[in-house]
């Protein structure tokens, strides 16, 4: 009966917001979107088994990586996101391997059906956090379904139990629940999960695997190089006006979170900088960088408007901001940082990412508020030991935390999904 009330909730709410997403989207892009939506497929002939893996954005794409090319050896892989940032770069990391991209579609019965009537897959993945009631309970009539580098944040947690009743009879479609951390395992076991069908595995973005990508102008950046990773409203205005009250010569890039900010972004940053005459602006894309430009500027400020490279950006910096943190909304992935053993500065709200407290205890990060992170950044930016130091430890942690995928592989081994030893 609550399954029926939510559909019914969910039709209405997307007779309302297809139109709106469908706008809002650019044009050569509309048209694949409204399909994959609606679920209108061709039937698609393989040769090799097929596995539906869900990711709804950027950094489960990235998260599930490693998986998806394992798997990919043995299987053809579909992979569907909600965002077109999150398409965008699945075809580019996935681009040589057996994986098909498509939008996640709505979260109604026939849509979820005919999915499944045209591809056929021998089961579905679904990464972290996207508990679409229509697509667990419809595919798990079918295939097995597991939640795979599971979490579930307080905030949703606490909604979850005031509809307990309803969200018990969508876990218990899941085959198994593969979490990252322990107390993920404990909210489930809350929300009526037996204990028998949690793992805790770890979290796959400790398996990340970064293209190492040499930028042509990296070479003309005034250093140190600050990176400002997957900012949010107001962080790039806090973050720039911190970086303009340092005495040292230094470039800033920021790297907002969503794209269409790329604008506004733009117009705040040229706005701050106004009366500082060294300190020059660029937008990546728009403008070629090259030595002799530079020489006027003892700071540059770069506006990162191209989507998929942050994680290979990192490698050029002396010093990472870790964004989303500064407001609350739960911290961005600092581990893409991490693992070129860079030194990172992150802001009160990192609860997206539990591991971290380990990371304090361990003095291999640092944690500030907005008033501290101007002084943070002198002092790192004065103290090279200290930048040494701090990126080794971090790394040390991270090295011990990773080989979660293969944690999930003996997993999934258990029902059918195995890949050949060779692998």
């Amino acid at each position: 009966m609550w399954l029926g009330i939510y559909t019914l909730l969910y039709y209405l709410g997307a007779g309302i917001s297809l139109p709106k997403e469908f706008l809002k989207r650019p044009p050569k892009i509309r048209g694949k979107w409204l399909k994959d939506k609606l679920a209108i497929f061709p039937t698609i002939f393989s040769e090799k088994e097929m596995i539906w893996i869900h990711a709804v954005s950027v950094g489960e794409v990235v998260a599930v990586s490693k998986l998806v090319k394992k798997l990919s050896k043995r299987y053809d892989i579909l992979l569907s996101t909600i965002t077109d940032t999150g398409q965008k770069v699945a075809k580019e990391k996935f681009k040589d391997l057996p994986v098909k991209t498509i939008y996640l579609p709505l979260d109604c019965p026939f849509a979820i059906k005919r999915t499944l009537k045209a591809f056929k897959p021998k089961a579905l993945l679904i990464a972290e956090t996207e508990l679409w009631p229509n697509l667990i309970v419809t595919a798990s009539k079918h295939v097995p379904v597991f939640l795979i580098n599971g979490r579930l944040s307080e905030k949703s947690f606490k909604n979850y139990q005031k509809v307990k009743f309803f969200i018990k009879s969508i876990l218990d479609c899941l085959s198994f629940i593969a979490v990252q951390e322990e107390v993920y395992k404990d909210r489930f076991k809350a929300l009526g999960v037996s204990d028998n069908k949690i793992f805790v595995t770890g979290n796959t973005k400790f398996d990340i695997e970064i293209k190492e990508i040499d930028f042509f102008w990296e070479k003309y950046l005034i250093k140190p190089i600050i990176i400002a990773g997957s900012t949010h409203f107001p962080e790039e205005e806090l973050i720039t006006k911190s970086f303009l009250k340092l005495d040292n010569s230094a470039t800033l890039l920021i790297v907002p979170r969503h794209p269409e900010r790329f604008d506004e972004v733009e117009n705040t940053i040229k706005g701050l900088i106004k009366g500082y005459a060294e300190t020059g602006f660029f937008r990546l894309t728009s403008a070629y960088i090259n030595k002799k430009d530079l020489n006027n500027f003892k700071k540059l400020i770069i506006l990162v408007d191209k989507m998929g490279i942050l994680g290979s950006l990192y490698r050029i910096c002396d010093i990472a901001i870790i964004g989303g943190s500064f407001i609350p909304h739960g911290g961005q992935n600092p581990l893409e940082a991490i693992y070129w053993k860079k030194p990172i500065i992150f802001g009160p709200s990192m609860e997206n990412f539990p591991f971290v407290k380990e990371f304090l205890e361990k003095k291999a990060c640092i944690q500030s508020d907005k008033e501290s992170l101007f002084y943070h950044l002198k002092n790192l930016i004065e103290d090279k030991k200290l930048q040494k130091d701090l990126g080794k430890r971090a790394y040390q942690i991270f090295k011990t935390k990773s080989g979660v995928t293969e944690k999930i592989l003996k997993l999934l081994d258990k029902y059918g999904l195995s890949i050949s030893e060779s692998d």
